[in-house]
């Protein structure tokens, strides 16, 4: 009676397992007279609302076959299935932005999500077979949405979506780990140019998202887009800012200073500026030493030596290096106009001296020819900011002015003071 009753039970069993794979084989009729009408050019509304309830009639009888444990030889045949009916719902927004169309982005991205993610599942649930149906077919398909997924990313972006546009290009980035069934395919998935792009762009979601743990995990391959090397730098500096990572900041924009001095001359000046809001001299003579360290003849370097120098009002060590400076760049307006007002500085200190002092009239003509001979060396430095200025007038007018005015020449100082509206 015991084995009577045992092999009742085993035949329900089997009855229940073909029961489910039979829903999968049905599923699939539906889908290839889903196809057809799809194919129709000719369709009607009526065959438009027929094919949508099948496509929901469809995907009701195939989700509870996706994770029964009854559903063994269909399982893959359930995925494939399963991928079809999103691809079929993405494919009319799809078109709309090949079209140029407006679409709905999070909806075109949801299936083109979940269509994948049921050509992977398809891929492993045949994986060990020795004659698998589906794997060439969707392997193809996974290849060409990948373009899809920045589509998404894309759109999420110009909407302002930067935590959606951020998840989309992860996808894409992250995409050959995430699809196996690309495995015996590296090729097509090869890293590129268009990676560094993406990384990008992956960085700026990041950034706009607010989301700094994404943004410093994909700063390494946005590093490698040389067309926004600038931008990207700036970038991960800002958000160290907004975090008020000072330390890293100070690490970050160093190293970028160090290994292109000539590339990140606004980097080194912003952490000089840093440096001296802080008081810190030596640590602004350190980073400049780090500089030169890395390039005696940096352009950068020795500028920012010499403001160095002036800050602590070593003037005449100032001058030397911002010459260098201008060996290094004939054309460094900046540094043409810190030699000058170094050396008007230290006719102004001359000139301070001597208050008070006791001499007499031949003595205080000396020293006063003295003064003049400091701010007379300024003149062709402000000159030369002229020159490669002319339209920032108050930038060396006023302070030629100073020089005419310390040299006696009335008519140039009338005449620089005409251009400050004086």
């Amino acid at each position: 009676m015991k084995k009577i009753i045992c092999a009742i039970a085993l035949l329900t069993v089997t009855v229940s397992l073909s029961a489910q794979d039979k829903i999968v084989r049905r599923a699939r009729v539906n889908i290839e007279e889903i196809q057809n009408l799809m194919a129709d050019k000719e369709r009607k509304p009526k065959d438009t609302e027929k094919m949508l309830a099948m496509m929901k009639e469809t995907m009701d009888m195939i989700t509870p076959t996706l994770t029964s444990p009854e559903t063994k030889k269909e399982l893959a045949n359930a995925w494939d299935i399963k991928a079809k009916l999103h691809m079929f719902t993405f494919s009319p927004l799809l078109d709309n932005v090949i079209n140029k169309e407006p679409t709905d982005t999070a909806k075109l991205a949801e299936h083109i999500y979940a269509a994948l993610d049921a050509k992977e599942q398809a891929y492993l649930a045949e994986k060990d077979a020795k004659e698998p149906k589906f794997k060439i077919a969707n392997q193809l398909d996974v290849i060409k949405f990948r373009p899809y997924v920045a589509y998404c990313g894309q759109m999420f972006y110009q909407n302002g979506q930067h935590k959606q546009a951020l998840d989309a290009f992860r996808r894409w980035i992250e995409y050959p780990k995430t699809y196996t069934i690309l495995e015996d395919n590296a090729a097509a998935m090869a890293v590129d140019e268009q990676t560094a792009q993406i990384g990008y762009f992956t960085c700026l979601a990041a950034y706009f998202a607010k989301d700094y743990k994404a943004l410093a995990e994909f700063m390494p391959i946005a590093k490698t887009y040389e067309k926004e090397k600038d931008q990207v730098n700036q970038l991960l500096l800002t958000a160290y800012i907004e975090q008020g990572d000072t330390l890293s900041w100070l690490k970050a924009g160093r190293g970028l200073v160090v290994d292109d001095p000539s590339g990140n001359e606004a980097i080194a000046q912003n952490i000089l500026a840093y440096y001296f809001n802080k008081n810190d001299s030596k640590g602004a003579l350190a980073f400049t030493e780090e500089l030169l360290g890395a390039d005696p003849n940096s352009k950068i370097g020795n500028y920012a030596k010499g403001l160095v120098f002036m800050n602590d009002k070593k003037y005449a060590d100032a001058i030397t290096y911002f010459q260098k400076a201008i060996d290094a760049d004939p054309e460094f307006s900046d540094a043409y106009y810190n030699a000058g007002v170094c050396y008007s500085n230290i006719g102004y200190d001359m000139n301070d001296a001597l208050t008070g002092k006791k001499m007499t009239v031949a003595q205080q003509k000396v020293e006063i020819d003295k003064v003049k001979d400091e701010y007379a060396k300024a003149e062709p430095f402000f000159l030369k900011v002229k020159e490669l200025e002319p339209t920032n007038t108050h930038k060396w007018a006023s302070r030629l002015a100073t020089v005419y005015y310390i040299l006696g020449d009335k008519a140039k100082q009338k005449e620089m003071e005409a251009l400050l509206g004086e």
